[in-house]
């Protein structure tokens, strides 16, 4: 039976094109080499890179552009049409025996002018429209698990699922923001179809199902990977926790400024962060939540659970 996806296209347009309103964006793809310019040279200060340095040539957004990857760019509506934002993505192949192409979107940065207007959000609800015209019904992406805003923004306001923990993913990057701080990353997946998403692309919140008051019984009850959510703390493990139920598992405050300002307490974060995720996924739990006072929210998967 063939199922009319053109509902769900249309209003996945029309969402994107209600949250780049709100916004005061125009987000559009970039087709020309000027343009490819201008979005490098976005990542270039995003990404604090010395001159040489790039983290997406030109002529590969060109390529990319051309034989009809994603790359998109946000245009400042109330400051001339001036170019604040970029995304590129790539199509990938799934895996697993029998799988499709999903879409992989690898870079996205915002200048700092679109701090606090939900651009960020308008360019997601954009590529997901994008990825849906073209039968796409996934989107991937890595991020920093360290990053609390990144976290929440994942999980909470695009309602993406973590799949992974990939340590060191892409090496020693010597860039201005990840220097000498390894490069860790959560993998996201993104059901662009499913309820779940629909509700967040309306601008509803995934929060996590847990309320401050189970918490707060968690932290009592000692439900704690890892703790020192306070401004300028080290991570603590503390002893094993009791494993079985949710777990929390705690992210440092403002880990940008401990990178520039105390960039051994950010490795130490790294470290403590990487051991804690990875050996409670390794028991068969899974990530299904970030909370806005930061803290990871861990449970067993449903399989587990039975056995």
């Amino acid at each position: 039976m063939t199922i009319d996806t053109a509902p769900l296209i249309a209003k996945a347009h029309a969402q994107a094109e209600a949250a780049a309103r709100a916004a005061a964006v125009t987000i559009r793809e970039l087709t020309e080499p000027k343009d490819h310019a201008a979005a490098a040279e976005i990542f270039t200060r995003v990404w604090a890179l010395e001159p040489g340095q790039s983290l997406m040539p030109t002529g590969l957004m060109r390529v990319m552009a051309y034989e009809g990857c994603y790359i998109a760019g946000v245009y400042d509506d109330t400051c001339g049409d001036r170019l604040i934002g970029a995304a590129t993505a790539f199509l990938a192949s799934d895996v697993e025996p029998r799988g499709g192409i999903h879409l992989h979107s690898h870079i996205t940065g915002m200048l700092p002018e679109a701090n606090g207007r939900h651009a960020g959000f308008a360019l997601k609800l954009h590529q997901r429209a994008w990825a849906l015209s073209r039968g796409l019904r996934r989107v991937t992406w890595t991020f920093d698990p360290l990053v609390r805003a990144n976290a929440y923004f994942n999980m909470a306001k695009l309602g993406a699922d973590a799949t992974a923990y990939l340590v060191d993913f892409y090496g020693d990057m010597p860039d201005g923001v990840n220097v000498g701080q390894g490069s860790d990353r959560l993998l996201m997946s993104w059901a662009l179809d499913s309820a779940r998403t629909d509700v967040a692309a309306n601008g509803t919140r995934i929060e996590p199902q847990i309320e401050p008051q189970n918490e707060e019984s968690l932290l009592s009850a000692n439900k704690v990977l890892l703790s020192g959510i306070a401004p300028g703390v080290m991570p603590d493990s503390g002893p094993p926790p009791d494993f079985g139920g949710p777990l929390l598992c705690a992210t440092p405050a403002a880990i940008q400024t401990l990178r520039r300002d105390a960039p051994e307490l950010a490795r130490s974060w790294r470290f403590a962060l990487r051991g804690a995720l990875t050996g409670a996924m390794g028991r068969g739990y899974r990530i299904t939540g970030f909370t806005r006072s930061g803290w990871y929210l861990l449970e067993q998967h449903e399989e587990n659970e039975r056995r």
